[in-house]
Formats: C-alpha cells, structure tokens, sequence
C-alpha cells in the first residue's frame, strides 16, 4: 500500500461451509498488523448475501473516513456479485478509501490497483450494454409477431436486485429498470412499501 494517513480495516467472510474464519483472519491480522478491534467479520447463509444486510460490513462502512484502507483476501469476501462490487468500489474511490484485494494483487491506493478497478468496470458496463440490447430485441421481436399484452409480473429477484443498485447510488433509475426489467412505478411502490415496513419496526421497538 502507498503511504496514507488514513487507518486500515480488515473484513473477514466466511460461508456455511467455511465455518472457521481463523485462516482470513490470522492471515490479514498477520500481513497488516491490524488489532483485533480493526477486523470485522460477517457469517453469511447458504442464499447470497448481499453486503447491505450484512451487520459487521454496515458497521465497518460507518467507520471509514477519506484516507481509510480496507484489506481483504478476495474480492468474493465483499460481493459474490460483479456489479454489486463495482457499485462499491466506485462510492469508495469517489470517497478517498482504498481497497486492498490479496488473491487479486489489487490495491486501489496506486496506478495499477486503479487501472485494474476501471478495466473491470468497463467490462461490466460491456455486459450491462449487451444485456439491454438483448432486451431491445426481445421486445423489437414481441412486436413483429404480433405479441399484445400487459408487462409480465416481476418476480422477487429482480426487484430485489433493483433495490439493491437503487440503494448503491451506482445508475439512474432509468437504467436500473431496463437492467431488471421492472417499471419505475413498481420500484417505487416497492421502495414505499418497504419504507413502511421499516418505519413500522421502528415505530414498535
């Protein structure tokens, strides 16, 4: 890592299968001198987790201030899902917090780590473009054969997936409808429901 003025956290995830997170956890500590209060570590269930929920990633994410370095062993303890990441790692870079990946030779604190970062993000934004292409078709196809009809019902995943690139501030909403194919006016709705929810918890505890 270059010289910062900042402090460095280690983030450690392990998976039902993985149930013993002593290997990250040794391995960060050891390699970065970190104390044990600076390491924090999320079990995550057999469905993906997606880093909103997890509670110890929340609490790190309120730690970290401009300067911040954040170690990990691989990118996977992060995200298991590309745009997920990339929508991480673009609120951190535009905040001043580096990220150091140790399976993936990444350090976004120099040239490199950061040409890295831009490449995958490029790729990314290749595959979001190919996939509404794919969509323009389709729909271009529905139309030639005569198709007519209401929009199909959204199912969880993809709202849910709508949610979470709506939460990450990484597109406009325009965008996220036609990555997931719902509606503005079905996001919303989910977006209020869920608020309500929320305040609802609230308002009992």
């Amino acid at each position: 890592m270059e010289n910062s003025n900042g402090k460095t956290f280690g983030y450690v995830r392990v998976s039902t299968t993985e149930q013993n997170p002593d290997r990250q956890y040794d391995m960060l500590k050891g390699r970065f001198s970190l104390a044990e209060e600076d390491i924090f570590m999320d079990a995550m269930t057999g469905d993906r987790n997606a880093y909103l929920k997890r509670e110890n990633f929340q609490h790190l994410l309120r730690q970290l201030r401009p300067g911040d370095t954040v170690v990990v062993e691989s990118l996977s303890r992060l995200s298991r899902s590309s745009q997920d990441l990339l929508a991480l790692l673009s609120v951190w870079q535009e905040k001043g917090i580096n990220l150091v990946s140790c399976k993936e030779n990444i350090d976004m604190s120099t040239v490199t780590g950061r040409l890295v970062v831009a490449i995958l993000a490029a790729l990314a934004e290749f595959e979001r473009e190919n996939l509404r292409e794919r969509i323009r078709e389709g729909l271009q196809s529905a139309r030639l054969r005569g198709r007519v009809g209401g929009r199909p019902k959204t199912d969880k995943k993809s709202l849910d997936k709508a949610i979470r690139l709506y939460e990450a501030k990484s597109h406009p909403i325009s965008e996220i409808c036609q990555i997931c194919g719902v509606t503005k006016s079905v996001l919303y709705r989910e977006l209020k429901k869920r608020r309500e929810r929320t305040e609802s918890i609230s308002a009992e505890t």
